[in-house]
């Protein structure tokens, strides 16, 4: 008897014993016993259709089932495409208003770029001024300064280039946000730009005791990039690495020839950072430590900029790290035009 199963449209309708019931084709004693009869096939481990049990003990005729089922399944079809139609609609109101929500959210931020470009050109001439009186100050060109007040006004010129850099980096950044940054690439002697980059950050790594190496085998070791730009990135990722170094510490910069291009690796012994967050480094504005108390200074935009002035050379900056032991930054440079 269960050789001759043929019933397989009936899977598709589930509950098709309460559509029978409800359409007036079954009473429910009829359906109890089938459904009971269904229960002791499958305890023999065999799973009859419902359908075919109702036709068997003669419930219902054959051409009757296959037309309810029939019907069933027209019905389900119905439901399927209003549900979709449903769906669909949902999915349109869903997407316009996301469309509206990124329409909007990419109208502030147009407004937050275009108000640091103007606030940055706006300080930006009055702290060229504060800087040249500072400079006169300690040329004694308003006469001889005592020892306590020089010492005052170098602790005023360094601030005061700091705050400077701070209004170059925002500036740069508005301009990254909008456009390309732009490169002027050259022929340039990349170990004395190192030797030069070295020679800045000393006074900043004495004060935490961090010993800064410089490892450029070649005395003169030439790359096609943008002097300035370059020299840029290689300052900040000193200076970020001299930031997160514990005192007594160590930081290297290595430029070395590498299959025909140059690596630049600024290394260090410092913190380091979790490999699942590296990512969010070089989101804008973003800082591991966030807090309200966090010890480090910054505004989160070296590394964004970093990043997009080694991306506009057409090379990657590359980071390892592990957490307690260092980091590893690392980017290509040509030696020659394509």
């Amino acid at each position: 008897m269960r050789s001759a199963i043929n019933l397989t449209p009936e899977i598709l309708v589930p509950r098709l014993g309460d559509a029978l019931v409800e359409e007036g084709l079954l009473t429910s004693e009829q359906l109890l016993s089938a459904l009971e009869t269904q229960k002791q096939f499958r305890i023999k481990g065999e799973s009859p259709l419902l359908g075919q049990i109702l036709v068997e003990k003669g419930f219902i005729d054959r051409v009757t089932l296959d037309r309810a089922v029939t019907n069933q399944i027209l019905k389900l079809q119905t439901a399927l495409q209003q549900s979709n139609q449903t769906l669909e609609l949902r999915v349109q109101q869903r997407t316009a208003e996301l469309e509206k929500a990124y329409q909007k959210l990419s109208e502030l931020d147009k407004l937050k770029n275009n108000f640091i470009s103007n606030i940055s050109h706006e300080l930006r001439t009055p702290m060229t001024h504060v800087k040249g009186y500072i400079d006169l100050l300690l040329a004694d060109d308003f006469g001889a300064l005592s020892t306590d007040q020089h010492q005052a006004v170098e602790v005023l010129k360094r601030a005061s280039e700091r705050l400077a850099r701070l209004i170059d980096d925002l500036i740069l950044f508005s301009t990254a946000e909008t456009s390309t940054i732009q490169i002027t690439k050259k022929d340039i002697d990349l170990h004395l730009l190192a030797k030069e980059v070295i020679d800045r950050s000393l006074p900043l790594a004495g004060q935490k005791n961090i010993r800064l190496w410089l490892d450029c085998p070649q005395q003169t070791l030439r790359a096609y990039a943008d002097p300035e730009r370059v020299q840029w990135v290689i300052n900040q990722l000193i200076d970020n690495a001299i930031k997160y170094t514990q005192p007594d510490g160590e930081v290297f910069l290595r430029v070395i020839p590498s299959n025909g291009d140059i690596t630049v690796s600024v290394i260090d012994t410092g913190i380091g950072i979790d490999p699942a967050r590296i990512e969010e480094m070089f989101e804008p504005f973003h800082q591991l430590d966030g807090s309200s108390t966090r010890k480090q200074g910054g505004t989160g935009l070296g590394l964004t900029l970093a990043k997009k002035i080694v991306e506009a050379h057409g090379s990657h900056l590359v980071v390892s790290s592990i957490p307690g032991k260092g980091s590893k930054f690392d980017f290509m440079l040509q030696t020659r035009p394509n």
